[in-house]
């Protein structure tokens, strides 16, 4: 039977926002990567760093991307699970497959202006090179 219309179509729909981080080591870098993804998600001049919470990431293999992303993806949880809003990120200790922090911040309340709804932080794209003295990544956030 044929149809005088198309039945459906496929769409482009840009749904992600990125990052890139820079830092003088592996440890400032996660620091300023995680900054940079409570940017996204708020505007930091609204937040305070009432409160802390230790987080721990654990990658599964040796690798500096993955390590990455698993802590940016404890830290997003900490957001989603406990409606912890953080503004600070110091990191503590740094292994091949383990990343202990401590971030600063507060439970959401009205006076925090939110931003982006980050809804995954994805392996797409993601990547961390050295470029003269500093590594630079790149990280990507479903939104």
């Amino acid at each position: 039977m044929g149809r005088d219309f198309t039945p459906f179509e496929v769409i482009d729909h840009t749904a992600d926002v990125g990052i890139i981080a820079y830092g003088r080591d592996f440890r400032e870098l996660l620091e300023n990567a995680a900054l940079g993804m409570f940017n996204l998600m708020a505007d930091l001049a609204t937040v305070a760093p009432k409160k802390q919470r230790q987080v721990i990431a654990e990658a599964p293999v040796p690798e500096r991307e993955w390590l990455l992303l698993r802590w940016l993806k404890e830290l997003h949880y900490l957001k989603e699970s406990e409606k912890f809003i953080p503004c600070d990120a110091s990191v503590i200790e740094v292994t091949e497959t383990m990343v202990v922090g401590v971030v600063k911040g507060e439970e959401l309340h009205d006076g925090i202006t939110l931003l982006h709804h980050i809804k995954a932080v994805t392996h797409h794209m993601v990547s961390i090179e050295q470029v003269g003295d500093l590594l630079k990544a790149q990280v990507i956030f479903d939104i």
